[in-house]
């Protein structure tokens, strides 16, 4: 007797939670801001996230061990990964409004799609995904408000690109490199912080606070670091097994619904109409990509097994004669 698949409704709490803590990061790390520097903010949600992993992984009784020839990547990939674009967030956000941050986000799939077109060469994009990256970058230019020159900070805004623009290419070399090491989707994410905090160590130590010592800031740190980076790499593997790549990438959806909710209801932040609409934008041409993405998948698969069929008939016809 066999039992039975696990239900698709398995899914829908994590992913929700996810969702929530990814978009109620961008508050977090605005509220940290008042007491921490932008660089000490990055490195107290890597290291509080690591230690969350940490745990879980001594909990598992779970040996990590790397390969020398593994250390170069995870070196590449926790500096791109983290280091880099947590500290431009919180740099940015000391310039921008979290509303503005939260919906940048989104362009995250948009450069990962460029870089893994890059970095594989197989997974080049069709012109339905082209399509969907024109559309994207279009709605960048939107969010932005690029015609009025004063409608946002230029430095925030390529702080924020920047750091997505990280996000793309810690993605797409994560794919190439560090799929096939065998570690866990613990294991993995924990050395991935593991070396972000080393990187910004030296950084985060030499820098004075911003501000007092005060409940809030501390607490929004400590929530950022346990939920928006530890428990939410946790929940967004489990997505991934039960649900799929699709439903998993689509979260993307909802983070900036949830940053920009809180940015204006909790930190009172003005909203120019340019922003959601670009933001609109920009999640349509991420849909189309994804589409594309997707749509050749299926192809892609849908060829390897007639071919194999067509191996499997020849290897019968052989044996018949």
């Amino acid at each position: 007797m066999t039992s039975p698949a696990p239900s698709t409704r398995g899914w829908i709490g994590p992913y929700l939670v996810l969702a929530v803590l990814w978009g109620c990061s961008f508050l977090f790390i605005a509220t940290a801001l008042q007491t921490f520097a932008p660089t000490q903010v990055a490195f107290g949600r890597i290291i509080i996230g690591f230690v969350a992993l940490a745990v879980i992984l001594l909990v598992r009784r779970e040996r990590v061990r790397i390969g020398r020839g593994q250390l170069g990547d995870f070196v590449i990939v926790g500096a791109v990964m983290t280091a880099i674009p947590f500290v431009l967030f919180a740099l940015a956000e000391q310039r921008v409004t979290s509303v503005l941050a939260g919906l940048v986000n989104a362009t995250t799939p948009l450069f990962t799609a460029v870089f893994v077109a890059l970095l594989l060469p197989s997974e080049r994009p069709d012109r339905v995904q082209v399509g969907g990256l024109v559309l994207g970058f279009g709605g960048i230019a939107v969010l932005l408000g690029v015609w009025n020159s004063g409608a946002i900070d230029l430095v925030g805004g390529v702080m924020l690109l920047g750091a997505t623009f990280c996000y793309g290419i810690g993605n797409a070399w994560s794919r190439r490199r560090l799929t096939t090491t065998g570690l866990s989707n613990v294991a993995l994410p924990a050395i991935q912080l593991a070396v972000g905090a080393v990187l910004i160590l030296p950084f985060a130590v030499s820098t004075p606070l911003t501000g007092p010592l005060a409940p809030a800031p501390a607490l929004a740190l400590l929530t950022l670091g346990l939920g928006g980076t530890g428990l939410a790499y946790v929940l967004f593997w489990r997505v991934l097994a039960i649900a799929g790549a699709t439903v998993t990438a689509s979260v993307t959806y909802v983070i900036p619904l949830v940053s920009t909710t809180l940015g204006v209801l909790v930190l009172h932040e003005g909203l120019h109409w340019y922003e959601p609409v670009g933001g609109a934008v920009v999640l349509a041409g991420v849909g189309l990509t994804q589409w594309g993405a997707a749509r050749r998948r299926s192809a892609d698969a849908a060829r390897a097994e007639q071919a194999a069929a067509g191996s499997d008939e020849e290897t019968r016809s052989a044996v018949r004669s």
